[in-house]
């Protein structure tokens, strides 16, 4: 069952490759992307949770909750507060036209990201509801919990955040080598959001909320 194993991590390691080709045969709207970049990492995912439930994995099933009440208590503070914040850049993007022109410049700086961030409404709710929670929901079980705790069973956990947040980084290489990077800095975040937190669903809670933060800022600094 180890080989399934194998197939795993290969497919890991070469759909960057894989999205590099299809980058090059884009759909002619936003929403078909949307919804073929989900399909996408749900096939990845569901291959990955086969293989669990097959008992093809040598890594132990991700941690679900936190163990320590306080720490749930301390999660749920920090997502209120960011979503207040959000509501409140929200409301300076509305009210004031120099913020909201400073939000475009800096996003028209980066021609790759806007490019695939939600412009109309349908978009803005396609990039929220199906984009940013299959991502959210995909790529954590993905890098966090599969990939993490493989290379930590070969080697220690510092090169188990540094490898596993490395290759989710080299999954955006379509957006240039800028956002590998970038992408990579927020993998070891959301790495230690995991470690420190033990809870995969506190993960894929903070990487919803920034796929939404960033999909939300774009479209009302946009939306005329």
């Amino acid at each position: 069952m180890e080989s399934l194993e194998y197939v795993l991590l290969s497919l890991l390691l070469l759909f960057p490759l894989a999205d590099l080709v299809l980058e090059k045969y884009k759909f002619k709207t936003k929403s078909s992307e949307y919804i073929k970049t989900s399909l996408m990492l749900w096939a990845v995912t569901g291959f990955l949770l086969y293989c669990f439930f097959q008992g093809a994995l040598t890594v132990k099933p991700p941690l679900i909750l936190p163990v320590a009440d306080w720490k749930t208590y301390l999660s749920l503070s920090i997502f209120v507060a960011c979503f207040a914040y959000t509501k409140y850049v929200i409301f300076s993007i509305k009210k004031n036209e120099n913020i909201r022109l400073s939000v475009l410049n800096t996003l028209e700086k980066d021609n790759s990201l806007i490019d695939i961030l939600p412009e109309s409404h349908k978009e803005y709710l396609l990039f929220t509801l199906l984009v940013s929670v299959s991502a959210g929901i995909c790529e954590e079980l993905i890098f966090r919990w599969f990939l993490y705790s493989y290379i930590e069973l070969q080697s220690d956990w510092v090169i188990a955040v540094i490898c596993s947040s490395f290759i989710f980084g080299l999954w955006h290489l379509y957006l240039g080598w800028k956002h590998v990077i970038k992408t990579a800095l927020v993998g070891v975040l959301l790495c230690g959001i995991y470690l420190y937190f033990e809870s995969i669903v506190v993960a894929i809670i903070a990487h919803i909320f920034m796929d939404v933060y960033s999909g939300t800022i774009a479209y009302y600094a946009r939306k005329t």
